[in-house]
């Protein structure tokens, strides 16, 4: 995951790798988090653990975030 913060605003998420299975509609909570600036959004239903998984990869990379 990458994550670009520009004056204090999430400009830009990158999926860099997920290894999904069936979970590959979870994908979509990147643009929800992007459009929400809030990692508080629905996860995906029937890819719940996913949608969990991508937005706790989001939060860690935030953290990490200069």
């Amino acid at each position: 995951m990458r994550v670009t913060v520009e004056g204090g605003v999430v400009t830009a998420i990158d999926l860099l790798r997920h290894e999904n299975g069936r979970g590959e509609k979870a994908e979509i909570v990147v643009d929800r988090v992007l459009a929400a600036q809030s990692l508080r959004v629905d996860a995906v239903s029937g890819a719940t653990g996913s949608s969990k998984v991508i937005l706790k990869a989001i939060e860690r990379a935030l953290k990490k975030a200069p």
